[in-house]
């Protein structure tokens, strides 16, 4: 029985697919799984008109790092610009997808809606599926860990506890002790005894962005979200996000780190994929449970801010987060350079709900970044816009 010509066309597309994404891993760039999936799942639900779509569809899914971006196009350009690639790539007549592939320019480029600055153009809207180990734990990292624990308790805010305490001195007589004690004395009063609230530290909550742009830094992140919770046990839930928000609480609570995240890599199914801050942080307001946990507490945001597309839903969650908080706190990787500017339109947009706006990466400036929490938290409100120069008057934001 004969192949079929549409069948061996389909066959041949997919053999080729499988070979260039087994190039790129030979040649270092090594696409995690879940983004091959991505790759694959995106051609195969909208597929690509002329090479130029397809290559986007390759660089958007598979590529992880701009440092990466010399060797994908060397690959690319030999799987599929040397020779007659497109009668196997290109769909056969009579069955085009209704969906539209994206187009490119006539140079090859992205149109200016996608490619233009405070777009958020390395996000990603994907979804994946799969897990990510996040590695374990060296002696530097297990040392600063130790410090990290140490720190939290002692730089989170505070509040009176709502139970009475005996204390030696206070505002409010214990009047029932003072009571007891007169009658031991035939109803003299020999000492006065008084009552006060001591303090507690407040709710600690921690949204930690785990989609692929911060690939790298995931694994310290939630190092760092497994010490807040091992610094302050009862008062700290941590979320992660990335196209779903996942309540990893009970995952890190294992007291080995290692554990914890392995934990965690069988919990959060969204490592590495897509972004979608807005939805994710509107998912955590519209559950009554969750919305507890963020009234009166500390929150922590730990992105990039990245967010694909219209950042509206991001910008407004954010707003009303900041109002239920005791304060707003957002910690990106990029804030990490000197230079970095908040120029996104997402970021430019929320930037005025943040009480501070700094930069973790890693253990070292997450211990650093600790550190500065006593300074923001009795500082003025929403002061992250002073702090940094709003990008509508500076003429940098677009």
């Amino acid at each position: 029985m004969t192949e079929e010509p549409l069948d061996r066309c389909r066959r041949l597309a997919a053999h080729h697919l499988w070979g260039f994404l087994s190039a790129l891993r030979r040649s270092g760039v090594g696409p995690a799984p879940p983004k091959q999936a991505d790759f694959l799942r995106a051609i195969a639900g909208s597929a690509p008109r002329d090479i130029t779509a397809l290559y986007w569809y390759a660089r958007i899914t598979l590529l992880d790092s701009v440092a990466d971006l010399a060797t994908f196009d060397q690959v690319f350009d030999d799987w599929f610009r040397r020779g007659d690639t497109e009668a196997v790539i290109s769909p056969p007549p009579g069955d085009e997808s209704d969906v539209q592939a994206p187009q490119g320019g006539d140079d090859g480029e992205l149109p200016p809606q996608d490619a233009a600055q405070g777009d958020g153009v390395e996000a990603s809207a994907l979804t994946t599926t799969g897990r990510r180990a996040f590695g374990r734990s060296d002696s530097r990292q297990r040392d600063l860990m130790r410090s990290l624990q140490a720190e939290w308790p002692a730089r989170l805010p505070t509040i009176p506890s709502r139970r009475r305490r005996p204390a030696r001195f206070g505002r409010r007589l214990d009047m029932r002790l003072v009571w007891r004690q007169a009658r031991r004395n035939g109803g003299e009063i020999l000492q006065l005894r008084w009552t006060a609230r001591p303090p507690r530290i407040r709710r600690l909550l921690l949204l930690v962005d785990v989609s692929g742009s911060l690939k790298q830094h995931t694994p310290e992140l939630l190092r760092l979200a497994h010490t807040a919770i091992h610094g302050a046990p009862t008062r700290t839930e941590v979320f992660t996000f990335g196209t779903r928000l996942t309540r990893v609480t009970a995952a890190l609570s294992c007291a080995q780190a290692d554990r914890a995240l392995d934990a965690v890599s069988h919990e959060v199914l969204d490592a590495d994929g897509g972004t979608a801050i807005g939805a994710a942080l509107e998912q955590f307001l519209s559950n009554p449970r969750f919305l507890a946990l963020a009234r009166g507490a500390l929150v922590i945001v730990l992105s990039d801010g990245l967010e694909r597309g219209d950042p509206t839903a991001m910008v407004r969650s954010t707003e009303r987060l900041s109002r239920l908080a005791h304060r707003l706190i957002w910690w990106s990787p990029l804030a990490c350079s000197p230079t970095y500017r908040p120029i996104t339109r997402g970021m430019a947009d929320q930037l005025r709900s943040l009480d501070h706006l700094g930069g973790v990466r890693d253990l070292e400036t997450g211990l650093a970044e600790i550190r500065s929490i006593p300074a923001v938290v009795t500082g003025p409100r929403r002061a992250a816009a002073r702090r940094r120069p709003d990008p509508a008057r500076t003429g940098t934001r677009t």
